[in-house]
C-alpha cells in the first residue's frame, strides 16, 4: 500500500492511520467466528510507539467503539505491535509492516532505514515478511522510483 507519508521525527503518521486503516476494514472474522491473529511490525520504536498510542488514545472515544472492539478481540487473538528488532519467533496469520521511512519535511528521502541497513539487516526484513502465515500488507511511504531504480530489481523479478 504505498501510504506517501512524510518521516518526521523518526515516525510516519499516515503509515500509523494506514494501518489502523487496515484493521478497520480488511481485517475480517474467518468462518469460525473469530479474527485472525494479527502482528503489526515497523521498521523503529519510534513508529512501534505511535502506532500504539493511537490504538490507546482511540479507546477513549466512542466514535471508534467498532475498531476498539474489534482491536481487544485481535489482542486476544495475540494481537502485536513490535519494532523489528523484537519480533523474532512470533508468528501471525496476517502480519502488517510500516516501513516508515519516507521523504522528510523538506522533500528529501534519505536512504537510511536504521537496522537494516547494517550488515545482516536482511536477515531482520526476512524475520518480519516469514512471520505472516497467510498475508501480508506492506504500507510503505518509500518513493517507487527508489525501488524501482534498484540495482537488483530487475534481476530479482526472474529468479
Amino acid at each position: 500500500v504505498q501510504v506517501n507519508g512524510t518521516y518526521s521525527d523518526h515516525s510516519n503518521e499516515r503509515e500509523a492511520e494506514a494501518i489502523l486503516s487496515i484493521i478497520e476494514n480488511n481485517i475480517q472474522r474467518l468462518p469460525n467466528g473469530e479474527y485472525p491473529s494479527v502482528g503489526i511490525a515497523t521498521f523503529n520504536i519510534a513508529q512501534r510507539n505511535l502506532i500504539k498510542g493511537k490504538i490507546i488514545e482511540r479507546q477513549k472515544f466512542q466514535r471508534f467503539a467498532d475498531i476498539n472492539q474489534k482491536i481487544i478481540e485481535l489482542e486476544e487473538a495475540g494481537l502485536f505491535v513490535k519494532n523489528l528488532e523484537n519480533i523474532q519467533g512470533d508468528e501471525r496469520d496476517v502480519i502488517i509492516l510500516s516501513t516508515t521511512y519516507g521523504i522528510n519535511k523538506d522533500g528529501k528521502f534519505a536512504q537510511r532505514f536504521g537496522p537494516i541497513n547494517h550488515k545482516k539487516g536482511y536477515k531482520l526484513l526476512n524475520v518480519i515478511i516469514t512471520r505472516a502465515k497467510y498475508k501480508v500488507y506492506v504500507c510503505s511511504s518509500i518513493p517507487e522510483q527508489v525501488f524501482l531504480n534498484f540495482k537488483g530489481y530487475h534481476s530479482a523479478i526472474f529468479l
